[in-house]
């Protein structure tokens, strides 16, 4: 039976929030629209992004890790932690290496690059990590 995009986005919530990964940042795993708008911590937002009902499903999801931004002069100047988001794309694709089928019925591959890029309203910027599976069903 196909999944929604709703059932894939919570089986991959559900992968994130139990990993290693969820462990290293200071915030939380959330869903798409329900991160708090005034956080300043290190969370992970799981967004589907795009799916494809055949036999086996395909799709991308999204996952944004936010890292506050740094005013390393104390001058009001905010910065990227390129150290922290740097840790993070690396956290983030050892999580992503470790996603196997031996642990679900999906196959996951990295659909583009981990990068990251600026959230200048919120003095944030986010990790970006576009998993694109397979799903085989039950």
């Amino acid at each position: 039976m196909a999944k929604t995009a709703k059932q894939i986005q919570g089986d991959v919530y559900r992968f994130l929030k139990h990993s290693t990964l969820a462990k290293q940042i200071s915030g939380e795993v959330y869903r798409n629209g329900m991160r708090p708008r005034d956080s300043e911590k290190e969370d992970a937002v799981v967004t589907f992004t795009a799916g494809l009902p055949d036999q086996i499903q395909t799709g991308v999801v999204t996952i944004n890790i936010y890292v506050p931004d740094i005013d390393c002069d104390d001058n009001g100047t905010w910065v990227e932690d390129g150290a922290r988001t740097e840790e993070i794309e690396t956290l983030a694709q050892e999580w992503v290496e470790s996603l196997t089928t031996a642990i679900s019925n999906y196959k996951f591959k990295l659909y583009q690059t981990i990068y990251t890029e600026a959230e200048p309203v919120i003095n944030q910027h986010f990790t970006v990590v576009k998993l694109k599976y397979e799903y085989f069903g039950e």
